[in-house]
């Protein structure tokens, strides 16, 4: 995938630097039969407040590029040979694994495309919601039950505090969207990533999830 974003290149004034800039980014992929490259030369920033729309055939690397910017990326086989990523004015490609965990969650989410295989299945949505202010924000497990009913109420799951203890397969495909979109939000980053959030959702639910999004 080649993405070029005009904006990229031009000097912003101090209050609108981006809050993450790609630069130049390069992904390849060593496979049995040659190296794939996926990402040949991005270039893209967004601003805060900004929404952007990142466009492509199925296989142009949208994912790769969204899972690289979140450091997730497995390496190998990925390889990123060529590049940067600006997050806030720091180059997130030369931070130590340690720092990059520290932002994943409290700074910048995913929303990843199957929610169903994004979700542990042997755990309950509430303790995997729950886990986020346990983790980042030292709460106890009442106070992390509290705030993750909380947060399946803001994203109208329908009697939230009776459905805290089920697991993923319980839910409909729209309503485990809603509770990625919930873990997303949890923390209240400065950036979230929509990785084509509202695959196989009928149009009726896609427009209720891009409405939860904005």
């Amino acid at each position: 995938m080649t993405v070029t974003d005009e904006r990229a290149g031009a000097a912003a004034p101090a209050s609108t630097t981006p809050l993450l800039d790609v630069r130049d980014l390069h992904v390849e992929f060593h496979t049995r039969d040659g190296v794939a490259r996926a990402v040949n030369g991005v270039n893209y920033s967004v601003r805060a407040g900004e929404t952007l729309a990142v466009l492509g055939e199925s296989g142009s690397g949208k994912s790769v590029t969204a899972q690289t910017v979140m450091g997730i990326l497995d390496m190998p086989p990925g390889r990123i040979t060529h590049g940067e990523i600006l997050f806030q004015g720091e180059d997130m490609l030369k931070m130590s694994a340690e720092q990059r965990r520290r932002i994943r969650g409290r700074k910048i989410a995913m929303i990843f495309q199957d929610a169903l295989s994004s979700l542990n299945p042997v755990l309950s949505v509430g303790y995997q919601l729950g886990e986020m202010f346990r983790v980042h924000q030292g709460m106890s497990r009442k106070q992390a039950r509290a705030k993750a009913i909380e947060l399946m109420d803001r994203v109208r799951i329908p009697a939230a505090k009776d459905r805290i203890g089920d697991y993923p397969h319980q839910f409909s495909g729209g309503m485990r969207q809603r509770i990625m979109i919930a873990m997303a939000l949890a923390l209240e980053p400065d950036l979230i990533i929509a990785d084509e959030p509202t695959t196989a959702l009928d149009v009726t639910v896609q427009a209720q999830v891009m409405d939860l999004l904005a």
